[in-house]
């Protein structure tokens, strides 16, 4: 079984630094969370996490490149990304990119290529994506597993925001069909460069039942 980034229900990837020169982003993070679910599937408990970030723009697309390394109670991982955005429109992205997943110190130490292409919209302050990702390795049931995700974000205070994530995976093959995400999470200015978010994520899934899981990250900006 894959241990299963990302998009934001799995982890808690943690900013801890980022500074932009002209049009370049960089961002380094650490983070952890009780348990590392990963579409659905959980692996492990205890997630620790690190990645490093960079980002820019183009004349004509903006791209983004990243590294990820996680330990958990299952093995370890990381994961190697690059991808490429584009605007089709006021209210229209799309972006195509590829990760490459490897897993060392556990019950598996195979490893996986994964293509993928999504769109991105906004509508009513809500943000909505739909991608497919294509599973290029043998060592997986699925071919294609498709995503839709909103996010919804709100100021409680001066100091204070509240973000809202859904998601609705489904699978083409494998263990499980669909499974459904929610993440609540509470980003708090301590200050001027510290940034505290306790949040939690419910799973629903039909495979393995719900399952629901918090954590905290905090973020130092310079």
């Amino acid at each position: 079984m894959r241990p299963t980034h990302v998009l934001a229900l799995a982890g808690v990837s943690l900013s801890l630094l980022s500074t932009a020169q002209a049009d370049i982003e960089t961002s380094i993070g650490a983070g952890y969370t009780s348990d590392y679910v990963f579409r659905g599937a959980n692996n492990g408990a205890d997630l620790f996490d690190a990645s490093i970030g960079v980002s820019g723009s183009g004349n004509t697309f903006d791209w983004a490149a990243g590294l990820w390394l996680a330990s958990f109670d299952g093995g370890n991982e990381l994961d190697i990304s690059a991808s490429a955005s584009k605007s089709l429109s006021d209210n229209l992205g799309l972006t195509v990119g590829v990760t490459s997943y490897s897993y060392f110190g556990g019950l598996t130490d195979a490893n996986d290529l994964e293509p993928y292409i999504s769109l991105e919209t906004a509508l009513g302050g809500i943000d909505l994506g739909v991608g497919a990702y294509y599973d290029e390795s043998d060592n997986y049931a699925h071919d294609i597993y498709w995503e839709i995700t909103a996010e919804y974000s709100m100021e409680v205070s001066s100091n204070m925001t509240l973000d809202l994530t859904g998601v609705l995976g489904h699978f083409d093959d494998g263990p499980r069909d669909t499974y459904y995400g929610v993440t609540a999470g509470l980003s708090i200015a301590a200050s001027d460069s510290i940034t505290v978010t306790p949040h939690v994520t419910h799973i629903i899934d039909g495979a393995d039942g719900d399952e629901t899981f918090a954590g905290m990250k905090v973020g130092f900006g310079f």
